[in-house]
């Protein structure tokens, strides 16, 4: 078992960038087929994780001591970035949104009669795009392609980060999958019955609440009613309040305030909240959240569910830590005073649900939502990171789910944007951009975002 008293691991970044180096140009193992329908997604994990990994040669990205690493040819040449996002584009649905997969577009072009989508700013349609085209736009497919048109931004012109897509749309279709109740759908079909109506699909889950936040505040910007590009803004009050009332007994989140709370949809209720107040502008900086500091009915409760969440990470006995065994690697601690020194013990891993096993992607999760609480000092940081490096990442470079595991790219991607959280000190060790704990990529793309929206909004809504 590894000491205290050696010294801090690093992150070994020649390694991380050939394991994404091979995601990004050879196919990826058998086992992604069964994610094909998420194929944005995937994209979104591999080109985030080399960002976050060369900040210094991403646009508008800043190492803290980017002056003293080594300069690499980028895996993102000009031209990649260039073909990239004509695929993310080849993806926007003619009624707003994007398609999750190639293979759920036929053809790439528009149909035929292409003047049935089409729109003037703030002027409503009989015509329903999402009933004949072959395939509808979901949330996560939209909110994966803009932040990946901001992460693949022309190095030479971040400002046109978003130029291609249709705002109005987009921003008009976003309103149509919001519930009665506040919530968010995924999806808007028609009824497999001829003459029936549209309705909205996906079920009831916080993530969606979380993605509707973010791509609100990366396309709305704030023109005004009467202006060109202005669009009706979804029902805030409704929204905010469905996410409040789904705080659970114990101060975490969940589906509902009668279900087992889960990490995960703690942190999309929390970043949502935080989404609705942030500033178009300057927003990487510290600024007031109303919504979280006196819109939340258990603040303390959150707290220490969120912070509960950690625990004393021990090997197996028999060095086999692949074993996915209800009974290994976990120990609560007595006591918080046990976290800290001179506690032998020197890794501290988290979970998303009381007495289930470590998982790297919950030091983001829970890290990413105390970091926007402003409670990041409740994160035992130190131990979590030598987690992270010394049990989940992988001989070949990215990060397994749990220790002896198989790297994949969710876990990778979520393994380095929870070290992005960390100090700057760490950071500047590790040689990492610092990542915006509420859209989960670096802080230097959430500024490309911000310019990207300007130009988008001078361009008369697209």
């Amino acid at each position: 078992m590894a000491d205290l008293q050696e010294p801090e691991p690093t992150l070994n970044i020649d390694r991380h960038l050939r394991y994404w180096r091979m995601c990004l140009t050879a196919p990826l193992p058998h086992h992604y087929l069964s994610n094909e329908g998420n194929r944005m997604a995937l994209a979104y994990f591999i080109i985030n994780s080399i960002a976050i990994l060369e900040p210094s040669l991403s646009p508008s990205c800043s190492s803290p001591d980017e002056t003293s690493k080594p300069q690499r040819k980028p895996l993102l040449t000009p031209d990649l970035r260039k073909q990239l996002r004509k695929w993310i584009l080849a993806h926007q649905h003619p009624g707003g949104g994007f398609i999750a997969t190639s293979s759920l577009i036929f053809p790439f072009e528009e149909p035929d009669n292409p003047d049935v989508y089409q729109s003037s700013p703030g002027e409503s349609s009989d015509y329903d795009p999402a009933a004949d085209y072959p395939s509808p736009a979901n949330l996560p497919a939209t909110v994966f392609a803009l932040l990946l048109l901001a992460l693949l931004a022309d190095e030479n012109d971040p400002d046109g980060a978003l130029v291609g897509v249709d705002r109005v749309k987009t921003l008009r279709w976003l309103r149509r999958l919001q519930r009665e109740d506040g919530s968010f759908g995924e999806v808007v079909r028609r009824m497999p019955i001829p003459g029936e109506e549209m309705y909205i699909g996906g079920g009831y889950d916080m993530r969606y609440c979380y993605i509707a936040s973010a791509i609100r505040w990366i396309l709305r910007g704030d023109v005004k009613e009467g202006d060109d590009g202005w669009v009706e803004d979804i029902d805030i009050d409704g929204l905010r309040s469905y996410i409040l009332r789904t705080q659970t007994y114990d101060g975490g989140f969940a589906g509902s305030s009668q279900e087992e709370p889960h990490a995960g949809y703690a942190f999309c209720a929390i970043a949502a909240l935080s989404l609705l107040d942030r500033p178009l502008t300057n927003s990487t900086t510290p600024h007031a959240i109303p919504s979280l500091h006196h819109g939340i009915r258990d603040l303390p409760n959150l707290l220490h569910w969120l912070s509960s969440r950690q625990f004393v990470y021990l090997d197996s006995p028999d060095d086999d830590s692949s074993s996915d065994s209800d009974e290994d690697n976990f120990l609560l601690p007595p006591s918080p005073s046990s976290f800290l020194p001179p506690n032998p013990l020197p890794y501290v891993a988290l979970n998303g649900r009381a007495n289930k096993l470590p998982d790297t992607c919950y030091t983001w999760w829970v890290g990413a939502a105390l970091r926007i609480l402003g409670h990041f000092d409740l994160l035992d940081a130190a131990r979590a990171r030598r987690f992270l490096l010394e049990r989940t990442a992988h001989t070949i470079g990215g990060f397994s789910k749990y220790p002896g595991g198989p790297p994949d790219v969710y876990h990778g991607c979520f393994g380095l944007a929870a070290l992005g959280l960390l100090s700057e000190e760490w950071r500047a060790r590790d040689g990492l951009a610092e990542v915006d704990a509420a859209l989960a990529v670096p802080v230097g793309t959430v500024r490309v975002l911000e310019r990207a929206r300007g130009r988008l909004l001078r361009g008369v809504g697209r």
